[in-house]
């Protein structure tokens, strides 16, 4: 029985030092980023507006990216290719910098950043209901949004939904840095949306 357990515990140390041998594969991190573009709304009088919330899926709504296996209803999530920090919080953020980029008569901040007084004339609510990325297919990104005053009264209320090719490397395998840039450009072209119903309010 002794030697049994010796070779056991022997055993096991071996299989323990070869895992420990190991180097796992590295992470990757992705950002939402602003892209430029010139300035379309004129120096008229600043408005304050709020971006209160932005929400997602909550396939979508994790660390890693998740991408859509194509002709299939199966989600690829990667392990190894992940978002520096949640959607959910960098969604404000980046709505807000693609408006002020794009629109001088807007100044647009996050919830976080912001405290609602008088000086807010506007708040803004995204629902994003797909945040799709199909591999060897489309990116989707489909929301509702509301425009409302400082009372909470809604002005406005609006689904927009976009789509762009899937860009996928040359080995059919997804790139995670032109996928994010993509979705990087369409969700500035929803900014920008919201900003010119936000201009034609006041």
């Amino acid at each position: 029985m002794r030697i049994h357990n010796t070779i056991l515990i022997l055993a096991t140390l071996c299989l323990a030092a070869c895992g420990f041998g190991r180097t796992s594969e590295p992470s990757r991190f992705y950002a939402l980023y602003t892209p430029d573009v010139q300035q379309v709304r004129g120096p008229e009088k600043s408005v304050n507006i709020v971006i209160e919330n932005v929400s997602v899926p909550q396939s979508v709504d994790r660390p890693q990216i998740v991408v859509k296996q194509s002709d299939s209803n199966m989600l690829i999530v990667s392990e190894f290719d992940r978002w520096i920090e949640e959607l959910s919080s960098a969604l404000p953020v980046v709505i807000s910098e693609n408006i002020n980029m794009y629109a001088k008569n807007i100044n647009a901040r996050p919830k976080q950043f912001a405290t609602l007084s008088g000086n807010t004339k506007y708040i803004v609510v995204v629902d994003f209901v797909r945040f799709d990325t199909e591999q060897d297919g489309k990116i989707t990104l489909s929301a509702w949004w509301t425009v409302a005053n400082n009372q909470g009264n809604v002005l406005v209320q609006k689904k927009t939904t976009q789509t762009a090719d899937t860009p996928d490397e040359k080995s059919g395998s997804p790139d995670y840095d032109a996928i994010v840039s993509a979705q990087s450009k369409l969700i500035a072209k929803l900014s920008y949306k919201i900003a010119d119903e936000i201009s034609e309010l006041k």
